[in-house]
């Protein structure tokens, strides 16, 4: 199927004013159905990880996305390197039917000429895989101010966003936390992007899990009413099934259990309301990822970084992607 997007007029490269500027609208359909309840996809399994110059099998790419299909037709990559390529030619060669919303991973830790990397081959990927990327985005979790690998160059970005936009077709975003989007200062990237990348984890803001779903909704609603004249895809949520307690770090403070009875409490009610309500969303995520989180601790091998996934690390399914809905006795 082919995509078609409207190209822009002039060059983002000009010191133009975006407020006029015509977005493109995000609309994933595969052969005219909606795609849009999606899912992030890490293919990293145990023992590799990212810099380790080790890359997941396109056999293991190929067993991952025939699991993800059976669901989710649409996945969310954060970076641009040989494992995105891979994915994208293995959903190319084997036609499957998932479309994907394409990352640039970029960061203030990494040097100047690896972020440029990152944007030129997510330039290079959105031209090649027309069919299949239907959406770029520009770094996640810059600019939020918790965040290890923020960017405090605003400009910087923005330049990378124009330089994306004038070179692409589809659609262009930066993803980032509710705390960033809720600051007058995420005006100024938000006039640059086609539509909004939410994340918000009620989670990691400590909500037990029976407020959850009311606080995940109220923040989207929040984003929402602050840029009206955008879409407002969510691009991370979930709840993990294991964490730390009571160990000093933050994560040990929360409030919140972990377990499968909870992420599948969360799953259902979470995709409950993106399907009732039309919202374009990447559920966080699909695999757990041993090689997050760190292994400093005592309990390390139960931080909730590693744990995310609605299936294990050994692609066996977990409860929220099970035939029974969830034991509410258990979670309550």
């Amino acid at each position: 199927m082919l995509v078609m997007y409207a190209m822009p007029s002039d060059s983002s490269d000009k010191s133009n004013e975006n407020n006029s500027m015509i977005k493109r609208v995000f609309n994933p359909k595969i052969e005219g159905v909606c795609a849009g309840n999606g899912i992030s996809y890490g293919a990293y399994r145990d023992g590799e990880s990212p810099g380790e110059g080790s890359l997941t099998s396109k056999a293991n790419i190929l067993e991952d996305l025939r699991l993800i299909s059976n669901r989710w037709s649409l996945i969310r990559l954060y970076g641009s390197d040989r494992q995105s390529e891979n994915i994208l030619e293995v959903i190319e060669e084997n036609n499957l039917p998932i479309r994907v919303m394409q990352g640039a991973w970029l960061g203030s830790n990494q040097a100047q000429d690896v972020n440029d990397a990152e944007i030129e081959t997510l330039i290079r990927l959105a031209n090649r895989f027309p069919d299949i990327i239907v959406a770029a985005n520009v770094g996640n979790e810059i600019f939020v101010d918790w965040s290890a690998h923020r960017i405090e160059d605003m400009k910087s970005v923005i330049n990378y966003i124009r330089r994306v936009r004038s070179q692409i077709m589809q659609p262009v975003t930066v993803v980032d936390d509710y705390n960033f989007w809720n600051k007058p200062q995420a005006g100024d990237v938000a006039k640059e992007i086609d539509f909004i990348g939410l994340n918000a984890y009620a989670f990691w803001n400590s909500k037990l899990l029976d407020e959850a779903m009311t606080w995940t909704e109220s923040i989207y609603r929040d984003i929402q009413a602050r840029y009206p004249g955008h879409l407002v895809a969510f691009t991370e949520t979930g709840w993990p099934t294991s964490r730390v307690y009571d160990d000093g770090s933050y994560e040990g403070t929360l409030t919140g259990k972990a377990g499968e009875e909870q992420q599948c409490r969360f799953f259902e009610q979470y995709n409950e309301w993106v399907n009732d309500n039309g919202v374009i969303s990447f559920y966080f995520e699909a695999f757990d990822e041993k090689w997050k989180g760190g292994f400093d601790g005592k309990h390390a091998q139960d931080k909730a970084e590693k744990h995310w996934g609605v299936f294990r690390a050994d692609r066996t399914p977990k409860k929220a992607l099970g035939s029974e809905r969830c034991d509410l006795k258990q979670v309550m």
